[in-house]
């Protein structure tokens, strides 16, 4: 996707929604820890990026709407059904 971008094919609209993604899953630690151990899988271009993104140290929000931290705590307290 990436590329099609670069290349003109993907519109800048559509390229904006695929960053917005990447932002938010590489907010999350696990995901950062995930691309350190894969990056060599993509071109250097592309992982300057990710890295990039990774710099912007965002705050981790894609799950926010879901209230995990609530429904851990109810469950661990044996309240979730």
């Amino acid at each position: 996707m990436y590329f099609s971008h670069r290349q003109g094919v993907l519109t800048e609209a559509s390229w904006g929604d695929l960053e917005r993604t990447m932002s938010d899953f590489l907010a999350y630690p696990g995901t950062r820890q995930w691309w350190e151990t894969r990056k060599h899988w993509h071109t250097g271009e592309f992982g300057q990026l990710v890295e990039k993104i990774i710099a912007r140290n965002e705050t981790p929000k894609l799950y926010s709407t879901y209230k995990l931290n609530e429904i851990a705590t109810r469950k661990n307290e044996g309240k979730l059904d």
